[in-house]
Parts: structure tokens; sequence; C-alpha cells
């Protein structure tokens, strides 16, 4: 297929709406909406939805960062940066950053394409529409979920507005909010599943953004039904059952063939090439040797540095691009600039001949262009806050070195670096006016270590929706509200493949005075030399068995595309591993639960006890099978050889017990509350040292926070959980440490959930 450029995909076609940042749905420029709109041909009308997309895409990621707790503003962050950071009720419209009308021009556009579509149109007994249909469906889903997000309650219209007098601002379909946005957007998405796992997903061949080298694959902007149904499921989080919906969308997505479209990989797995790391090296001080472990970071990194795509197959999964230059199309540098970034698009024209089929020649010019970027200290309006540091320095990365030949472990060393991911995310760059932390994760410098100059970075093309690892870290949390904690940690500490979770085994308990055997569940463990699950104990497993919808969801084998699935803790805090006692569940949550109880005021003895026994599990190895009934050979003749051919007295009890009543197994005990909080703690940091940065955290928080305080135990209050996050964000502390140290009035303010959405506009 011929490759189209930005400009050619994106030019908005349809509905050319012409909205200004304080205008709203109800506002629209419609006098051509309509005019050569053909439901069986609308590809020009799908592509100037994506077009408005890129309107919205880099509000969304700045709204979903600046009010984070891993984001702080600096001397030179403007005012209206700033009144966004520090929740200032500022009116929509206000700053670029405030224009719900972007997030409705994309809905107004679904809403009229899906009421002129055609679904029924066939060619040679296809259905050709409905590819398209089911990516429109699924955009305006999306698109709702980032209005709900940001504005809390917003007017729900599945009409095309078509006039500003309808009176559906104030009097819509229904309100939408987090509770009812799955209820209103099911029916919708379903059918859009059910399209796209009949009919696939649409091909328009590969576009150029303008770039020499940088061409965007269409197949990299697919919305996928898997992913944004078990978001909707996720925000909502009412239930278990929500939870329970949700995982197995991610996992349906995680394991199945059909939900890969034509050019992306077929690869859903994480593998630890990705990792970044500590390496030792040693300097000479003072004529004495020392040792220091320094970051390489290049390899995980490298996803951030990358221009292309397809560079960026293993995890790149729904993206919106950006153009090179004007020529080529909009060009989207609004993030880059804030992170501290300036950006310079440039042109270039090349003139040559080309040969036509006839033997002529023809004069062609062509166009190409860069957009390149320098680091400058006084762009930088937002910087990666304390509390940011204080998540990656709480982590212990665990180097451990082996023997090459017998694989024994040789040493084992926690250094006090923190995660590596850190250096990646925002590293150390030396300016004139002394050294500042960038954030790189839309300007990647490909660096392998963390100091780096002002010209050592590159513009990336791609602005990510949904990745690998993201999908990974939802999946997990959806898990372990569903029940399943130590199914989830597995995702963040050693991966769900089939050669690292242990397996049920039954046993028996024998009272010989009373003449009865009772069935005991364990866990068959994996002893290898390398890292294993056994803190999935036989309860979870027990548990994920008997339950219908966890029987199949929990299955991870090899075929099923986990055989080299590692975990996400993996890419920066070392390869899990056998060795590492002080990274295992049982340690990490009691560590978690400890904090969390003695922040809240609820360290009570029940809590204390149940810390002590999950420090047990590491020290006791429970996979271990019990020791032998002390069975031993019978020498009866003496001459020193046993007497096989005669039953020894331990055999003759094994043989008689075997006719003892049977008493079943105790049913397997309740999963513990605590340990979902910790888990999902846990997690909560793991989004803020993957993906933190990429516009998600704000919105991370706030679906914890409700998680919280809508869970039937109300051991964590999310609303102050969430208000604390936050008013750490300036705090040079530890973690944990001296936590009645915070911003009194950002936590105030935080206390108003009405606070955590922004104000819709008036009227």
């Amino acid at each position: 297929m011929k490759k189209k450029t930005i400009l050619g995909l994106f030019l908005l076609l349809g509905i050319g709406m012409a909205t200004t940042s304080c205008e709203d749905m109800l506002t629209p420029d419609l006098n051509r909406s309509a005019e050569n709109f053909s439901g069986k041909d609308t590809v020009n009308f799908y592509l100037g939805i994506l077009s408005n997309m890129q309107d919205m895409i880099e509000q969304n990621i700045l709204l979903g960062e600046v009010r984070s707790d891993i984001a702080d503003t600096t001397m030179y962050t403007s005012d209206s940066i700033a009144d966004i950071a520090n929740f200032k009720r500022t009116p929509d419209g206000e700053n670029e950053l405030l224009n719900r009308a972007a997030y409705y021009k994309v809905i107004n556009q679904c809403n009229f394409y899906l009421s002129r579509v055609d679904s029924l149109a066939s060619k040679n007994n296809v259905y050709y529409m409905r590819k398209e249909t089911a990516q429109v469906l699924l955009i305006r889903a999306w698109t709702y979920m980032q209005l709900v997000q940001n504005y809390g309650r917003v007017p729900f219209i599945t009409t095309p507005v078509s006039s500003a007098n309808t009176g559906l601002e104030t009097n819509p379909e229904a309100w939408a909010t987090p509770d009812n946005l799955v209820d209103l957007l099911q029916s919708s998405v379903r059918q859009a599943m059910a399209y796209e796992k009949a009919y696939g997903y649409p091909t328009y061949g590969t576009f150029k953004t303008g770039a020499s080298g940088v061409d965007i694959p269409y197949s990299y902007m697919v919305f996928y039904s898997d992913l944004v149904l078990g978001d909707l499921y996720l925000l909502r989080g009412q239930s278990r059952s929500d939870f329970v919906e949700a995982a197995k969308c991610y996992y349906d997505f995680l394991s199945e063939d059909v939900n890969v479209p034509l050019g992306v990989t077929t690869n859903k797995s994480l593998n630890t090439y990705w990792q970044a790391q500590y390496y030792k090296t040693f300097t000479t001080v003072g004529g004495n040797r020392k040792e220091t472990y320094e970051p390489y970071v290049r390899n995980w990194s490298a996803f951030y540095a990358s221009t292309t795509p397809q560079y960026m197959q293993n995890e790149i999964l729904t993206m919106i691009p950006t153009a090179a230059n004007t020529a080529f199309g909009k060009v989207l540098t609004r993030v880059s600039q804030i992170y501290g970034f300036d950006p310079h698009s440039t042109t270039q024209t090349v003139t040559g001949e080309e040969h036509k089929e006839t033997g002529e020649t023809e004069t062609v010019h062509t166009s190409s262009g860069q957009v390149s970027v320098v680091a400058n200290y006084k762009n930088r309006q937002i910087a990666p806050s304390a509390r940011f540091l204080a998540i990656n320095k709480a982590q212990r990365y665990c180097d451990v070195k082996k023997d090459l030949t017998s694989g024994t472990v040789e040493e084992v060393n926690y250094l006090d670096n923190g995660d590596v991911r850190y250096y990646g995310t925002c590293p150390e760059v030396l300016t004139t006016d002394g050294r500042f932390r960038f954030i790189q994760k839309f300007c990647g410098s490909g660096n392998s270590g963390d100091v780096t100059g002002t010209n050592n970075f590159r513009f990336r093309y791609t602005f990510s929706i949904y990745r690998l690892r993201q999908v990974m870290l939802r999946f997990a949390e959806a898990l372990n509200r569903a029940g399943y904690p130590r199914h989830a940690y597995a995702v963040l500490r050693g991966g769900l493949r089939f050669d690292k979770i242990p397996e049920l085994k039954e046993t028996w308990e024998y009272d010989d005075a009373a003449r009865t055997r009772k069935r005991v569940w364990q866990i068959d463990s994996i002893n290898d030399s390398q890292y294993h699950c056994n803190f999935i104990n036989a309860d979870e497993l027990r548990r994920a068995q008997a339950d219908p919808n966890f029987a199949l969801m929990l299955d991870f084998s090899s075929e099923n595309r986990w055989a080299s699935t590692c975990g996400i803790h993996e890419l920066g805090s070392g390869a899990a591993d056998a060795a590492d006692t002080l990274n295992e569940y049982g340690v990490v949550v009691a560590e978690r639960i400890l904090a969390e109880a003695t922040r809240t005021g609820s360290l009570t003895p029940e809590v204390r006890a149940l810390c002590r026994s999950l420090r047990a599990e590491v020290l006791n190895n429970p996979g271990e099978e019990d020791e032998a009934l002390g069975v031993r050979r019978i020498d009866n003749d003496g001459d020193g050889v046993d007497d096989d051919d005669q039953e020894t007295p331990e055999e003759i009890l094994e043989r008689e017990r075997q006719t003892y009543d049977i008493i079943e197994a105790d049913p397997a005990r309740d999963v513990v509350q605590w340990e979902i909080e910790a888990v999902e703690s846990l997690i909560a940091d793991e989004c803020a040292l993957e993906t933190g940065f990429e516009g998600y955290r704000f919105y991370d928080l706030c679906r914890f926070a409700r998680h919280k305080n809508k869970s039937d135990a109300q051991l964590v209050n999310g609303t102050d959980w969430l208000a604390w996050q936050v008013a750490r964000r300036g705090v040079k502390l530890g973690l944990y440490e001296d936590v009645n140290t915070y911003d009194r009035a950002l936590y105030n303010a935080l206390l108003d959930e009405n606070n955590w959405y922004l104000p819709n506009p008036v009227y």
C-alpha cells in the first residue's frame, strides 16, 4: 500500500469543528457536517476522529501527572500549571489544559459517525464496515473514561449534537460518573468486542510523520475491546465481581492470538533484556580500591529514546502519533516543553527525478522533517518530586552472584541505591546553571548511565495509550482485589510463568489412636536455582481452582504465552531469584502492612500476629515435603543385608493407615484483607516506578483510593490515603519516615473528593 503522510491521515474531514479552549460540545461549527458523508465509505471521517484525538491527548497526559504525588513544580512553573498542580478550582477554558471541549469534539464525531454508518454493508459476504465501527465505539468509550476521570460527573450523550440549543448540557441522556460509566458503555463496548472477534481490525497501511525513517503503521493505533472494558470495570471497582470481570478482560487480551492485529508482535510477554541494572565497578581513591555500583539504563529506557514503534513492538499496543512539522500534520510538543525541552521543527525538501513506466522522467520534490530537542532548565515546569525519589529509594535492589558452571549462589548483595529505573526516567542533565533532573519519557536520551548532556535527547513521535507493562500492572490490580494477592504479587516479582508457579499436592495427617486420616493440601514446591513463586500458597490455589471464574484464567501454561514472562519489578530492582529472601511476599507484604497500619493508627495485636505469620513463611519454607516417617529396613538373619521380602513394621503401619476413616480437608482459608491492601499499595508504587509521567499517575491514585473506600473491610480510608500521598510530594523523607510531615493545606484540600476533579463549565 502506498504510504500516506500524517497530514493525509489526520486531515479533518467529516465534522469540521473549530472550537476554542473556552467552547464546549454545544458550540461546534457543523455547517458541513453532513456533506458527502456515506455510511458505506467512512475512512476519511474515521481518520478525522483520530485527528481530534491529537487535540486532547497532551492535555490528558499532563492532567494525569501535574496533580500527582510524583511530580512537583519548579521556580519556572507558569501560574496556570501551578494552579492545576495545587488543585486550584480554575474555571474550564482558563488555559489550554482546561479544555473539556477537546474531549467532546472526539465524542461528538464518534456519535455522528455511528448515527450514519451502515454496519450491514457487505461485500463477498463480509460486513466490511464493522471493523471500523468497532474502533469508533471503543474510541468513544475510552474518551468518556478520560472525561470522567478528569471531571467526575459529565453529560453522557450518544446522539450527534448539531445545534447549540439542544439543552443537553444541563439535561443530557444521563450523567456519567466513575460509578455508572461501565453500565452506560458496556453494551456498545461488547458490541465492538463481538465485531472485533469476528472480523478483526481495520488495515490502513503505514503513514509518514515526515521524519526520516519514522513511519507509523496504523496497527499501532488500534484500540482493543478487552482493554477498554477491563479499564471500565476497574474504574468502577465497587465489588469483587467488577475486579473479576476486569481480570478476565486483561487475561483474555494477554493470552489470546485473536487480539493481535496485522503488524503487531504476537509476543505479549516481558523478558529481562529490558531491565535497568547496576553494574559493579572499581575505583581507586587515595590508594584504596573502592567498589561502587553504577546504573545502566539503556535497555530499559530504549523504549522512550526510540522514535519508531517497530522498535517498540514488544511493548507498545495503542498510541497516537505526532508529525515532524506542520507540512505533514499536527506537531505535538506541549508535553516535551513542560517537561523542560526546547523543540525545534525543521523541513527539508529534496529535488530529484522519478522514472515512469513509459521511460519518461519527472521531477519530484520529496519533503522530510525533524523535531530536535534540547534540555533547557528554564523550560522545566514539572520535575520529579521528592516523593518519587522516596518510592525509588525504598526498593531493595538484589544482586545475586552465581558460579557460572554449577549455578550455586556465591554472593547476595542488597544495594541501597534503589530502583534503577529512576535514572532512566529522569536522568541528571548537566546545564550551564548546574545539574537538574529532566523527565525524559517523551524525549529519551538512550544514555547508558545517569548523567547526560543537554543535546543528547531525541523527540519521540508517539504518545502511548496502552502498553504491555501497564496492562500487566492493571491485571495485577484486578487479580489482587478479586482475592488473589499472591498471584498479583507474582506479576510484580517473578512473573506468572508456568515453570514458576507451584501446584497443589495432596498429603495425609494421621491420628493412629482415633484411626483417622485427614486430607491436607500443600503446595508442591518448585525448587530450582531460579526464582520461584512458592509464596502462592495452598489456600489461594484451592480458592482459585474452586472458582469457576478463575480456574482457567489462572492458567499460565506455556501454550498461553506465559513461558518467558518476567516480573515488572525485575525491570528495575534486580532479577528475581530464590536467594533473594528480602523481596519475598511474606517479608515485603508484612512490612507494608506494618507501615500502613502504623500510619493510620491501626496497628492492633491481630495485625502484628498476621505480620509475624507472613514473615514465618519465608523462614519455614512450607513447600518442602514433610519428613519421612522414619522407615528403616530390618536385617533378620544378621548377614548385613536387608530382608526385602518381609514387611517392616513401618510398612505394616502404612498399609494399616489406608483403612482409616477419612476426614476431608479444612476449607481453604479466606483471603486476608490486610494483604490485599498491602499488595495494592505495592502495585501503586510499581505504577510510579514503571509508568510514571506517562499520563496515568493521578488517575491511578484516584482509582486505588476508590477501591479502598468501596472495600467491605474499610481497613484504609482511600480519601486520606490519596491526600497523604499527594501532600508528601515535596517532603524529603523516606517512604514512611515521619508520616505526620506533609503539606497540611494540600492534604486538607484533597480530603474533599470534589477537588480530585476539575470544575465543569458553567452554563
